[in-house]
């Protein structure tokens, strides 16, 4: 049945199930521009999906994947017509408006009599395409873009030589409209595709900063786009899972932004909704079950080790191994939630200590199952080099409401620090900050602003005083600071390499770099 074979496909391919996909694909042969135009689509988004699509390589256009979206996009838009065009045929004008006590169907006739299946799915010799895909009750009298918008009403048959001709009345009409709910998913795909890609792009071309200001209004849009789109997509696990995305870069995004202005109660709530976001999308694409499924969700062996686990419990685990479950770009988002996790925890430390310590934990518990334990590396270096303390100082801006505990009104009356207090210290390793050094950082950064600008290291030693001091800037406000309480007449190697470990390691350089190298 062409309605349920192309529903499984569209399954599979919001399950990142492409060999299951293709296998799909063979079973509808009998409409070879459905299956041309799917291939493609499965093409394409396995490239989207690895993230091949932003490494460089040689003889290869930059915009290759775009360029393949938009020519599939036209494509389809061009069958789509062609399918319009014969449910104008079969069914003609005139609608019907047909009250109900909880929803309001909308039926087009023509003048057989014969109501169309893509708008009233009850009346369908065989179900439809659309009723294979839903996950969810629809409300047939919202959302916009439902596949009536494809039938326009007040016209005639364009072909009369098909008028009357019972076979367009039995799976035909059933295909034609079942072809026009495909291309619509999958015409608002490359469309959405298209755009995502300009986000990667932006993301990976981030070699020192993320442009926040730059990429989440456009993240934004394209949100916008997709919850305006049709019913269709939406109710689809492929459109679900894009949505999820979507939120997933909206609120990853929107994390770095709080972060940067100190804003703890914002980070909270936008790493709490990444995760929710991720994990809906892990749901979804797992447990989605479709005809000739090439992995099964594997279930979790009670033994520590795999060779006492069963034979069957084996198997399971050489499935997991043979397929991935995940893709790139879902991988890498992970990874980017994970690192701004850390980058959250290392700025606000002090306030989150003091609540973890209110529920019996300690500095352990709080970094326990971080990726990047930034405090372990801050004390092992200090421990290793000698260092009298490693600082992080918060640069106050205008612009930006600043508190010491991360939570400031934007109502409530305020008074920007001066002076000394202008340049807070947010984390400070041994937690006593260097108060007595204050001025001379100060000082040191006040007067190397043209460098710490461009993320470079800044040596200084203080003769009077007899301290060396370096400092790097970590984003737009912070900069990390190194103290030393003797002379160092050449910059020391190792507190050089560690400024520049640590400073990529807030500005998230290691996770911006994996998307454009091999």
């Amino acid at each position: 049945m062409f309605s349920r074979d192309c529903a499984e496909f569209i399954k599979a391919l919001g399950s990142f199930d492409y060999v299951c996909a293709n296998k799909h694909l063979m079973r509808i042969k009998a409409y070879p521009s459905a299956v041309s135009i799917c291939s493609k689509v499965v093409q394409c988004e396995g490239v989207y999906s690895s993230m091949q699509f932003l490494k460089p390589k040689m003889f290869r256009r930059e915009d290759h994947l775009y360029q393949m979206y938009s020519d599939l996009l036209a494509e389809i838009e061009r069958e789509t017509l062609s399918y319009r065009d014969i449910c104008i045929e079969i069914y003609g004008s005139g609608e019907q408006d047909q009250g109900g006590s909880s929803s309001r169907a909308i039926t087009r006739q023509g003048s057989s009599g014969h109501s169309s299946p893509a708008l009233n799915m009850s009346g369908a010799s065989q179900p439809s395409i659309h009723q294979h895909i839903v996950n969810h009750n629809i409300n047939n009298g919202g959302g916009n873009g439902r596949i009536a918008d494809f039938i326009p009403s007040n016209t005639s048959p364009t072909y009369s030589h098909h008028a009357g001709q019972g076979s367009y009345y039995g799976r035909e009409d059933q295909s034609a409209a079942d072809h026009v709910v495909l291309y619509t998913i999958l015409r608002e795909l490359c469309s959405l595709r298209m755009s995502l890609i300009g986000i990667y792009r932006m993301l990976s071309m981030s070699t020192v900063d993320i442009d926040v200001k730059v990429i989440l209004p456009e993240t934004e849009r394209v949100l916008q786009v997709y919850e305006t789109g049709t019913v269709e997509i939406q109710n689809s696990v492929l459109g679900l899972g894009i949505e999820c995305e979507i939120q997933l870069l909206r609120h990853c995004l929107m994390i770095d932004r709080a972060i940067a202005e100190y804003d703890l109660q914002k980070s909270a709530i936008h790493l709490h909704l990444a995760r929710v976001a991720l994990s809906e999308w892990r749901r979804l694409s797992s447990e989605q079950e479709y005809a000739e499924k090439s992995y099964q969700r594997p279930e979790e062996t009670t033994w520590r080790y795999n060779i006492f686990a069963s034979v069957e419990e084996k198997s399971k685990s050489a499935v997991k191994a043979k397929y991935n479950l995940q893709p790139n770009h879902l991988l890498w988002l992970h990874r980017w939630i994970t690192s701004e996790k850390s980058k959250m925890t290392i700025y606000f430390m002090d306030n989150l200590l003091e609540k973890e310590q209110a529920m019996g934990g300690d500095e352990r518990s709080l970094w326990a199952g971080m990726d990047t334990d930034m405090h372990g590396m801050i004390r092992t270096f200090r421990r290793k080099a000698g260092a009298h303390s490693i600082s992080l100082v918060y640069e106050i801006s205008r612009d930006v409401r600043f508190s010491t505990s991360g939570f400031v009104s934007a109502i409530a009356p305020y008074e920007p620090p001066t002076g000394l207090n202008s340049f807070p210290c947010i984390y400070s390793y041994p937690p006593e900050p260097p108060r007595d050094h204050w001025p001379n950082i100060i000082s040191i950064m006040q007067g190397s602003v043209s460098i710490l600008r461009q993320f470079r290291s800044q040596y200084f030693y203080d003769r009077k005083i007899g301290c060396t001091y370096y400092v790097a800037r970590a984003d737009q406000h912070v900069s990390i600071v190194i103290i030393y309480l003797d002379k160092h007449p050449q910059p020391d190697t190792v507190a050089m390499d560690f400024l520049q470990l640590l400073s990529s390691k807030l500005r998230h350089t290691d996770v911006l770099t994996a998307l454009r190298s091999d």
